[in-house]
């Protein structure tokens, strides 16, 4: 092989291994929170609440950031947590950290399994944000690819 074939080879297989090296863009995510179900017992705690995530997904690590309002008590506890298929409730998978008030934000980070990842993109992820009066979850979005 004459070295100009060779440099040339050699050339392509550095550019070949630079693109693959080169980490993928990250994937954005979001969704409106809205109220949990609720029934005729539970509409008045829920009906005005609101909010709203955003999510950035980079390589296998999920970062999540949101905020609400219109809670009739405290909120306690947030979750990302995944179900069959979405509008299916399902089990946490992971914790966010909540302010403790009737408006404020949330934010967490999760690695996500393959298992998860899948779920992400066939949107059967979900945030949930559980309040005093609604310990079962007061409101919850599931995850949607925003493409920003």
């Amino acid at each position: 092989m004459s070295r100009r074939l060779t440099a040339l080879v050699a050339n392509t297989v550095i550019c070949a291994t630079a693109l693959l090296a080169t980490p993928a863009l990250a994937a954005r995510y979001g969704a409106e929170l809205d109220p949990a179900p609720f029934d005729a017992t539970t509409r008045p705690i829920l009906i005005g609440s609101i909010g709203s995530v955003s999510a950035t997904l980079t390589g296998n690590t999920l970062a999540i950031h949101g905020a609400f309002s219109n809670l009739t008590s405290n909120a306690t506890d947030g979750s990302v947590r995944i179900g069959l298929a979405k509008g299916v409730p399902g089990e946490a998978i992971g914790t966010l950290v909540v302010t403790h008030a009737r408006e404020g934000d949330f934010s967490g980070m999760l690695k996500l399994s393959s298992a998860q990842l899948a779920a992400l993109k066939k949107q059967s992820l979900y945030v949930r944000i559980d309040s005093e009066k609604a310990p079962d979850g007061n409101l919850q979005g599931w995850l949607e690819e925003t493409g920003n």
